[in-house]
């Protein structure tokens, strides 16, 4: 994991650079140990960019994992940035939130200390109820400056792991009224 994290491109749109890419190493690696605990069958697609796995041949699905220093909440957010939003158009989203030390001198993945896997949604409901920002702009709700234009969703949008488990294992999209 950590290999890879440094052998991908630092990506132009990425303010966090090599640090952006061990956290989503991190939420990548954390997604395929779920998966093999629940049986899922996946096949990793990380060469491609529009999507991290496809599940069962049918779903494709894109890990977003964010870097946090205090536990996730309900009322906190989710995040699918917007400069590749045009051509990474997977089944679904799912979201992994790492927690670290804010005092921690490491800068490398050992800072993390858990993972949170917070659920997923499916990308037409994101496309419908998703919240979108502009760079630069600030979430009055919470003081959160965006620094990339994004799309976000509430944690309580997300489909809950037990269901989304569910679709997985089943390779049928959920079917959930967009309103």
């Amino acid at each position: 994991m950590y290999s890879r994290a440094s052998n991908l491109p630092e990506y132009g749109f990425s303010h966090r650079k090599l640090q952006a890419n061990y956290v989503g190493c991190i939420g990548e690696k954390v997604m395929t140990e779920f998966f093999q605990k629940h049986n899922i069958a996946f096949a990793d697609d990380r060469h491609l960019t529009s999507h991290d796995f496809s599940i069962g041949g049918k779903i494709t699905l894109d890990v977003k994992t964010k870097d946090r220093t205090v536990l996730p909440k309900i009322h906190y957010d989710n995040s699918v940035p917007l400069y590749n939003h045009e051509h990474q158009r997977p089944n679904y989203y799912y979201f992994v939130s790492l927690l670290r030390d804010r005092n921690s001198a490491e800068s490398d993945i050992y800072r993390f200390k858990e993972a949170f896997i917070l659920g997923g949604i499916d990308i037409q409901r994101l496309d419908k109820i998703g919240k979108k920002w502009g760079a630069g702009e600030t979430d009055p709700t919470n003081g959160t400056k965006f620094w990339t234009a994004c799309i976000n969703v509430g944690m309580d949008d997300l489909i809950p792991n037990n269901e989304m488990i569910s679709v997985l294992k089943s390779g049928r999209r959920l079917s959930r009224p967009l309103s």
